[in-house]
């Protein structure tokens, strides 16, 4: 998307014909997973599979962190489907064009998608968190990116059976989540006895700012939603560092490293993309000048490109550049007018 806003036609469509013929299983699947290698075959995950090898204060609470091989991930096949339609509107493009990976994509979503759970282990798009089938569960930003995907999907190559079914049912899912008794939306839904479990129910109510995506790009929720607003306000109270930027989550400890194969958990820095998100957000919401300062703030402490994290303590580096930092400036700058 933010590729389509810059004038870059041919980038994305080489994308989206990489994801049809070079992902490895889609078309046999529908599902994106995790990770791939440049030429199509999966990457799977930096987390060793062996049990044994995961530390002990992690054995408990971290199943996600147990479960080998590849990371399912129901949001990336939302994403695509609201980025081909972007593509599609902003450059006018006939939508025949790329109607065969829409049609894998949504009906992927569809396959991936039973009694009201995702059929598979479903990973947050941070590929930390892991809700088994048997959960009764699901992450709140990729059920609404899927429901936003299966919207585009409609609303692209008309409607279809399985398609209005689906979206159907998890847009009552949705509904459901948010109806729930808290003043703010939960980044994971689960019933069930594993919902009783103190430990897991507190890591589902922390204040994710992945949430920001039930606004923007899912478009779930209108900005001026009012649980909407209130979850915003409960991100930035406990996400907020000294510097003004924001962690993914509280507690947050990924960093960026791999040591001896494992990923290093020694304590995040901020996120510069989290901040465009914000400055997106806001920009939806009428509020220039909340807008004007998340955008500002990361712009302060780069130099020539955005990395993945900032860190407060400038001892430490982080990967840089960073795409997905570089593509939510583009956008968040489009929001404001500077592009």
């Amino acid at each position: 998307m933010a590729a389509d806003l810059v004038r870059l036609r041919d980038i994305p469509e080489r994308f989206f014909d990489w994801c049809l013929n070079r992902a490895e299983d889609f078309k046999e699947t529908g599902f994106f997973y995790n990770a791939y290698n440049v030429n199509g075959t999966i990457h799977g995950t930096l987390i060793p599979p062996d049990g044994p090898r995961v530390p002990r204060h992690l054995r408990a609470s971290c199943i996600d962190l147990v479960h080998s091989g590849t990371q399912f991930q129901p949001d990336q096949g939302g994403s695509l489907l609201i980025a081909i339609a972007h593509h599609i509107k902003h450059f006018d493009t006939d939508v025949s064009k790329f109607e065969k990976l829409i049609e894998k994509t949504a009906d992927g979503i569809c396959r991936s998608w039973k009694d009201n759970a995702f059929v598979l282990p479903c990973y947050d798009l941070w590929e930390e968190r892991c809700v088994l089938p048997g959960h009764e569960g699901f992450h709140t930003y990729s059920l609404a990116m899927c429901i936003a995907g299966l919207r585009a999907a409609i609303e692209m190559l008309g409607k279809k059976r399985k398609w209005l079914k689906t979206q159907k049912e998890m847009s009552d899912a949705f509904a459901e989540v948010y109806s729930a008794g808290r003043k703010s939306i939960p980044r994971t839904y689960r019933k069930g006895a594993i919902a009783k479990n103190r430990k897991i129910k507190a890591d589902d109510l922390k204040p994710d700012t992945s949430l920001l995506g039930l606004v923007y790009p899912s478009g779930i929720l209108d900005p001026q939603d009012e649980k909407m607003k209130r979850t915003v306000l409960e991100i930035i109270k406990m996400n907020t560092m000294d510097s003004g930027g924001l962690l993914r989550y509280p507690a947050d400890r990924y960093c960026g490293g791999v040591r001896k194969g494992w990923v290093t958990l020694t304590g995040a820095g901020t996120w510069p993309l989290l901040s465009f998100w914000m400055s997106i957000y806001y920009s939806l919401c009428g509020d220039n000048k909340n807008a004007n300062k998340f955008f500002e703030q990361p712009l302060k402490r780069i130099d020539k490109y955005i990395p993945e994290q900032i860190f407060e303590d400038k001892s430490r580096s982080s990967i840089t550049p960073l795409l997905w930092s570089h593509a939510m400036f583009v956008i968040a700058a489009k929001f404001l007018g500077h592009i």
